[in-house]
C-alpha cells in the first residue's frame, strides 16, 4: 500500500503521514520535531495493521488505548479506480464512523439529493456532472 493511500484511509493528508513518519517537519527554514497525538496514530496504526500491543512496545499507551477503542479496521475497499482525491477523503471518513453514523449520513445525502432541483447546485448537480 502506498503511503498516499494510507494516508487517505487514515483521513490525513500525504504531507502529515510524512511528517509524521519522519517525525518532523520544516518551519520557516527550521525543522521542528512532530509527535502525532494519540488518536490520529491510532487511525495511523489501524490502516497499516499495527495492534496495540506495538503500539505499547513503542511507548505510546496513550494511541494503543485510542486504537483498542477503534476496533477492527475498516472493511477492505473495493479496487482502486481512477485517482479521486475527494472521493478518497469522505470514503476514509466513512470508513472511522460507526454503522449508525454511516446510515445517518448516506439517509442525509439521500435527502439532500431528493430535495435539491436542477440548477441549485448540490448533490444532484454534482452528480450530474462526475458521472
Amino acid at each position: 500500500m502506498s503511503a498516499r493511500k494510507a494516508a487517505g484511509l487514515a483521513g490525513l493528508s500525504d504531507a502529515r503521514w510524512r511528517q509524521i513518519v519522519s517525525g518532523y517537519q520544516s518551519v520557516s527554514g527550521s525543522y521542528v520535531a512532530v509527535r502525532a497525538p494519540a488518536d490520529t496514530l491510532a487511525r495511523m496504526a489501524q490502516v497499516v495493521g499495527v495492534t496495540p500491543a506495538e503500539l505499547r512496545n513503542a511507548g505510546r499507551e496513550d494511541a494503543a488505548a485510542e486504537l483498542e477503542e477503534l476496533g477492527a479496521p475498516p472493511a477492505p475497499r473495493p479496487a482502486p479506480g481512477p485517482y479521486a482525491p475527494p472521493i478518497d477523503a469522505v470514503t476514509a471518513i466513512m470508513a472511522a464512523l460507526t454503522p449508525e453514523e454511516q446510515e445517518e449520513v448516506i439517509r442525509r445525502l439521500g435527502h439532500a439529493r431528493s430535495t435539491s432541483h436542477p440548477g441549485e447546485g448540490g448533490v444532484e448537480r454534482q452528480h450530474r456532472q462526475t458521472g
